[in-house]
């Protein structure tokens, strides 16, 4: 158990380092934005200067959809770093084994076929792990079997809102720029 939680671990890390595949906008991040363009006018009436109503934009008037931009970006990070690790350690213990026994020795296939199946249970957790386009939120499917997903869902999670900041928990920066944009374009009229 202390195996796979120091495994788990080192796959929330990795996924810090990297950056979420492309894909469509998730819903997350065109909610942040409506926000924004929405209370732009009252972030700027209620601010003495540009940063002040960006800010205020961001965290408070806007505060719950850019939470929910920002868990996005940092759980989505977390887990495909996680699925990238998890392969890359898989095709490794592949490849040790092929080069270790003779794929021709029964016992040696067999042995691997064990290993491959025991291993692979663990690789296809990912297949049920998802983040919520809507909150970002990390989110496990509901199959009875899946429990080592839902720990590594759950370690995800946790990790990520433990270290904060350095994890990537902070307004994404296409955000930051659009609140300031909008802010500048509203202060100029």
């Amino acid at each position: 158990m202390r195996f796979i939680a120091a495994t788990a671990a080192v796959l929330i890390a990795a996924g810090l380092s990297g950056h979420a595949a492309a894909q469509d906008r998730p819903a997350a991040y065109a909610n942040a934005e409506a926000c924004l363009d929405a209370n732009v006018d009252a972030a700027v009436a209620a601010s003495s200067g540009a940063a002040d109503a960006a800010e205020f934009l961001l965290g408070y008037l806007c505060a719950e959809t850019v939470s929910y931009a920002r868990a996005y970006q940092r759980n989505s990070a977390a887990l495909e770093g996680a699925k990238a690790m998890m392969s890359g350690v898989f095709e490794e213990a592949e490849a040790a084994a092929v080069q270790a026994e003779d794929p021709t020795d029964p016992d040696a296939v067999q042995a691997w076929e064990e290993y491959e199946e025991d291993f692979g249970e663990f690789d296809r957790m990912f297949d049920e792990i998802n983040i919520d386009p809507v909150t970002g939120a990390v989110v496990v499917s509901s199959t009875p079997n899946n429990a080592m997903g839902k720990a590594v869902a759950s370690l995800i999670t946790n990790q990520m809102a433990q270290l904060g900041p350095e994890a990537g928990d902070d307004v994404p920066v296409f955000l930051r720029q659009r609140a300031g944009q909008l802010v500048l374009a509203r202060r100029s009229r």
